[in-house]
């Protein structure tokens, strides 16, 4: 009589039947039957320096391709530590199936090894906790997780696998059947249809659950006249050079240009998005509910944050298409005047706003702007950039035109600093015949620059861009704005270089024509860092003194009433 399969064959039978063709994570005493299943799969295990790392890469792969990312971490302090990378997912809407076991137990004993209530302090941030006591249970177990984290708004889910049951028999895995969307309705439809029939300034306000929509998204824009804005997270779902796009993400200008936009629209029709806090500029859009309809595969982010006169649970790509085919005899339509559109294009960026920006040492231009456009000028328009969470995020999401869906990554809102490198890794792994560039600043090199020796061994061709300045370079202008003085931002001193050479990769100090140096990069076939050396520009010394002014103001008059003159209206 045939063996019944391992727990952890059959567990990777499942997700190869779910199509997942990596993981991310670290073996160990827990999980060896697992990665020996592995190594005997077609699935690629991919192991990171930490579980932290391990998570961040699960998500730059959901976030490159739109299925979840999968994390393997050992009970205890491998799931601890990769706690804030499954909050990010959880707040960024990222489909992630974590597999993890339950620490041991010896019933009767206290101060056991490496236990805590993984349960209680994961089930805050993951959208559910799928327990597994027997082999017969888990490949259903795993489906069901797998579901969980496509179902709705995406995010992370937890398979807690008992002990023993990967190392003993289980039921072997079966067909999976493909995950539920929500059925658009027809009425629903036609009462959007006739909203955009009666609209003459129509907005597509796109999200990240918009980007398998791409192509019905940029269609209809121009069919309809509209004017496409997106959230960070949907940047790409049409194309930036697209003259239907305005460009609106840039966290320092704040959302005047896109409030601008919206109250000369007379209808917002936002798809994909859940209008989160840096979806929605801290809940500062105006968005009129008269004026908005929302729809989202989420019932939950319906009407949570706006009230839309319509609010419909559906799939982004079926309803989009189902709207089309709706309006088909109607279309094309004149929608906005052309010239207004490209006077509000031309204004996305013109204004830098209140944080002074850097200058780039050597390098032609001296500008954020010059090497942005360098950087664009190379990166083949279905390339991924990946940011981590820094000054350098807010230069790149001002400056970086994205040009395909799903080519501009930043965590957007937890911004857990590390994220930028191990992400890139991810969607490397995920796109591997894409180019994939990481963005990252020195004090994110700290926290997670060793994932360029897990790059390095995996063999994932990468480009990494550092940003070096000495600073934790936001919170050090924020503080100069408010105090005039910084303190605790100083990073001591770290060699970019040195770090590369140490781990087998290719490195080049960026000076004269960007263009160049990274096409040099991208033509390597492994690991390069590309180190960028800013310095102060010269608005820093005003917003120093600002910030003087302000910290003398707040010892004579107090924080309460300096706070109530900067609210008071001017001209009063």
């Amino acid at each position: 009589m045939r063996a019944r399969p391992t727990g952890a064959r059959v567990l990777c039978d499942t997700l190869e039947r779910l199509g997942t063709s990596a993981v991310f994570g670290l073996p160990g005493s827990a999980n060896v039957h697992l990665y020996d299943a592995l190594a005997a799969s077609s699935i690629r295990s991919v192991v990171a320096t930490h579980e932290l790392a391990a998570a961040f890469m699960a998500n730059g792969y959901a976030r490159a391709t739109g299925a979840p990312g999968t994390l393997v971490a050992i009970p205890g302090p491998g799931l601890a530590y990769a706690l804030a990378g499954l909050v990010e997912a959880r707040l960024d809407s990222v489909p992630l199936l974590a597999i993890a076991g339950k620490p041991a137990a010896s019933p009767g004993r206290r101060f056991q090894l490496q236990a805590f209530d993984q349960a209680a302090v994961v089930a805050p941030v993951v959208k559910g906790v799928i327990d597994v006591a027997s082999g017969a249970d888990l490949a259903a177990a795993a489906a069901r997780a797998h579901a969980l984290a496509l179902d709705g708004e995406p995010g992370p889910v937890l398979l807690h696998v008992a002990p023993g049951v990967l190392s003993g028999p289980a039921a072997p895995a079966r067909a999976v059947a493909p995950s539920d969307m929500p059925v658009t309705p027809t009425p629903a439809v036609k009462a959007v249809a006739e909203r955009v029939r009666r609209s003459s300034r129509p907005v597509l306000f796109l999200g990240q659950g918009a980007h398998a929509a791409s192509g019905i998204a940029g269609e209809l824009a121009r069919s309809l006249g509209a004017a496409v804005i997106t959230t960070t997270s949907g940047r790409g779902a049409v194309a930036e050079d697209d003259a239907c796009v305005v460009p609106v993400d840039d966290p320092d200008a704040g959302p005047g240009l896109a409030n601008e936009l919206l109250g000369r629209a007379d209808l917002v029709l936002a798809v994909g998005c859940k209008l989160s806090h840096n979806g929605s500029f801290g809940f500062a859009l105006h968005l009129p509910p008269e004026r908005l309809v929302h729809v989202d595969a989420s019932a939950e982010t319906l009407g949570a944050n706006y009230r839309a006169s319509i609010e419909l649970r559906a799939d982004a790509r079926a309803f989009l298409s189902a709207l089309a085919a709706e309006l088909a005899p109607d279309l094309p339509r004149p929608g906005w005047p052309p010239g207004e559109l490209s006077e509000l294009r031309a204004r996305a960026g013109a204004t830098p706003g209140g944080y002074p920006e850097p200058v780039l040492r050597d390098t032609a231009g001296n500008s954020a702007a010059a090497f942005f456009d360098a950087l664009r000028s190379a990166l083949p328009r279905d390339g991924i950039l990946v940011t981590d969470s820094g000054h350098h995020q807010m230069l790149a999401r001002r400056y970086f035109v994205a040009t395909s869906p799903r080519s501009l990554i930043v965590p957007t809102d937890f911004q857990a600093m590390g994220f930028g490198l191990p992400a890139a890794i991810g969607a490397g792994v995920a796109a591997p015949g894409s180019t994939v560039v990481a963005l990252v600043g020195d004090g994110g090199l700290a926290v997670s620059g060793l994932e360029l020796a897990s790059a390095v061994r995996e063999r994932i061709p990468l480009t990494a861009i550092v940003f070096t300045d000495g600073h934790y370079q936001l919170i050090r202008l924020q503080q100069l704005g408010a105090f005039g003085r910084a303190h605790g931002t100083a990073l001591s001193s770290l060699d970019p270089a040195g770090l590369a050479s140490s781990v087998g990769a290719r490195y080049e100090l960026v000076t004269g024509d960007p263009g160049p140096v990274i096409e040099r990069a991208f033509a390597h076939e492994g690991v390069s860092v590309l180190e960028v050396a800013l310095e102060d520009g010269p608005k820093l010394a005003q917003l120093r003194r600002r910030g003087r002014a302000q910290r003398a103001a707040r010892s004579v008059l107090g924080p309460a009433a300096l706070d109530a003159l900067k609210r008071r209206p001017r001209g009063t």
